[in-house]
């Protein structure tokens, strides 16, 4: 399949469809609305739709929000609530322990999402060990931003698996920003999947593996696109333009101009998402009286 950058299972579909004039190989997928919310789910069930999507195996559901999300209090709490419905059917039965992991360079603001959301992860696990009786009902939830390779010189999955190691978590949340191929995109759509995610994965191939193989624990990916690559974009803008390799380098990159408020919205939807996916008796109300 052509080379056009996107994280987006939804969008490699799109791709393959456009440049085959079919539906790719060992690929189901279904759509539905919930709550004025789009949901698309992508599921990949064998090798050879995993090799023609150059996504690995597993369901991605991507939920899709309206142009002006950002300014709907509601909007923001029906998110929320869908995805938290959706994280808990994809977590293994009933986790004891659970890690979320915000990766990202919190330096970056369109790299940020993963340890902004960390900030909105109402942890536990020391709770539980001093005060069992008091918090019986939650459940015993842990949370790091570990960096970037870049900054810490250790690659984030080290980091992961010597935590996972001395914990032990039932269970894995990695959250991070992700790359989609068009700008109405951006900050507007969510994608979860039960394949893992590879930190960094898109700018040096080879890079560890954050996933059930490498971590021995089921890790779920959650992510919100927060830039597009300028010769993705412009390929996508301009058919007919010449061969990508020909357009602006792919360190160029376009990003929505209110990226900083965006970015704290998007967090909350997804740290509240994760919040009541785990602690499941907790409301929106009651995740913002905690953390207040």
């Amino acid at each position: 399949m052509e080379s056009r950058r996107t994280d987006l299972a939804l969008e490699a579909r799109e791709l393959y469809q456009e440049q085959t004039r079919q539906e790719p190989p060992g690929v189901d997928w279904k759509e539905e609305e919930q709550e004025g919310i789009h949901i698309t789910e992508v599921h990949i069930r064998t090798p050879e739709g995993a090799r023609e999507m150059g996504k690995p195996q597993g369901r991605y559901i991507t939920f899709q929000l309206g142009a002006n999300w950002e300014r709907e209090d509601h909007t923001i709490a029906a998110a929320s609530s869908l995805l938290a419905r959706q994280v808990r059917c994809l977590l293994p039965s009933q986790p004891e322990s659970v890690l979320v992991v915000g990766l990202g360079n919190r330096h970056l603001t369109a790299d940020a999402l993963g340890p902004l959301c960390t900030e909105k992860i109402i942890v536990t696990r020391h709770l539980k060990d001093t005060m069992p009786d008091v918090f019986r009902s939650f459940a015993r939830v842990s949370a790091i931003a570990p960096g970037v390779l870049g900054l810490t010189g250790v690659e984030t999955g080290e980091v992961v698996l010597g935590l996972c190691e001395k914990i032990r978590p039932d269970a894995i949340i990695a959250i991070d920003s992700l790359v989609s191929r068009k700008l109405s995109r951006l900050c507007r759509t969510i994608q979860l999947s039960d394949t893992g995610i590879t930190p960094g994965g898109g700018i040096a191939p080879g890079r560890f593996p954050l996933d059930e193989q490498t971590l021995h624990t089921p890790v779920l990916a959650l992510g919100i696109p927060t830039v597009v690559e300028a010769r993705t974009l412009a390929a996508d803008l301009c058919p007919g333009a010449p061969p990508e390799e020909q357009l602006p380098s792919s360190s160029l990159i376009v990003t929505p101009k209110d990226i900083d408020a965006l970015m704290v919205k998007s967090a909350k939807i997804l740290g509240y998402a994760v919040d009541m996916a785990l602690h499941t008796h907790l409301s929106v109300e009651d995740i913002e009286s905690l953390l207040s």
